[in-house]
């Protein structure tokens, strides 16, 4: 894969799985404001953790933490708001996949970036 086309797969998974996400937190009306903030923050954390899959030189531990994240944050969120099922069940499966998908395009083969030899 090119350069661009690596940035266009990137660019295009974070838009779209931003948007999914967002449409997928509409079970949590039933939260107050301060457990509306930490589903927020926590989620945040795994969306930052994806996001650093393919900036960061440790890109493995970053994919294996991510994925650690996204299978627990539904089950640390029960135990933090002392609930069950407080995180609308579609959102686990849109953090793995999300961050499956980043990991392929991260690890798939790609084109050396000819604007940066001399």
């Amino acid at each position: 894969m090119s350069v661009g086309e690596y940035r266009a797969n990137l660019n295009g998974l974070n838009m779209f799985f931003g948007a999914v996400l967002g449409f997928v937190l509409t079970g949590t009306e039933q939260l107050n404001s301060w457990q509306f903030a930490l589903v927020l923050a926590m989620l945040a954390g795994v969306v930052v953790s994806i996001l650093y899959i393919s900036s960061s030189r440790d890109r493995v531990a970053y994919s294996i933490c991510t994925v650690l994240l996204a299978l627990i944050l539904p089950k640390v969120l029960d135990i933090l708001l002392e609930g069950h099922g407080v995180v609308p069940d579609k959102v686990q499966p849109t953090l793995l996949v999300w961050t499956f998908a980043t990991i392929v395009v991260e690890f798939w083969s790609r084109e050396d970036d000819q604007s940066t030899q001399a």
